[in-house]
């Protein structure tokens, strides 16, 4: 039996360490403004036009509970992959800054505790040791709910 290793794309939000699967990241661009939507829920900042596709931006710290900070010259936006509803497939996660891109062995990844954590342990798939920090691994597929999926993807349709 092997260990798969896969690649994992490290950034933060506040000074905690995060990684998403590079098999979801479609780019990772540097800020640019954000066109805002109205009665959009407070983690959905709004949309950017990247080449022509209109990306809904969810601002991570936000999403999990932290206090608003303006953005800076680090603040990036990771477009990923998400599973779909409502012609919304793609969504940029406005994060502090990225890190690295790493291989980690199945293995290594421990499954979440279900306590200790800022926010819910339900946007976590485990937590993994990398040197001298550990890296939360997030599970995309439930950092939006369906609902909120839906309601983005009517935001969208509002703005067309």
């Amino acid at each position: 039996m092997s260990d798969a290793v896969k690649k994992y794309l490290i950034f933060s939000v506040e000074k905690e360490s995060y990684g998403i699967p590079i098999t979801k990241v479609q780019e990772v661009i540097r800020y640019m403004p954000i066109t805002r939507l109205h009665e959009a829920s407070r983690f959905l900042k709004g949309v950017v036009n990247l080449r022509g596709k209109i990306i809904p931006i969810i601002d991570m710290r936000l999403k999990f509970g932290l206090a608003e900070k303006p953005y800076t010259d680090r603040t990036v936006f990771i477009i990923v992959e998400i599973l779909g509803v409502r012609d919304v497939n793609h969504v940029g996660l406005a994060v502090d800054g990225v890190k690295d891109v790493v291989d980690i062995p199945d293995s290594a990844v421990n499954r979440t505790p279900e306590i200790g954590f800022k926010f819910k342990s339900k946007y976590l798939y485990g937590i993994v040791q990398l040197q001298d920090s550990m890296v939360m691994i997030l599970n995309l597929d439930s950092i939006l709910s369906t609902e909120e999926v839906v309601e983005i993807g009517e935001q969208l349709e509002a703005t067309r």
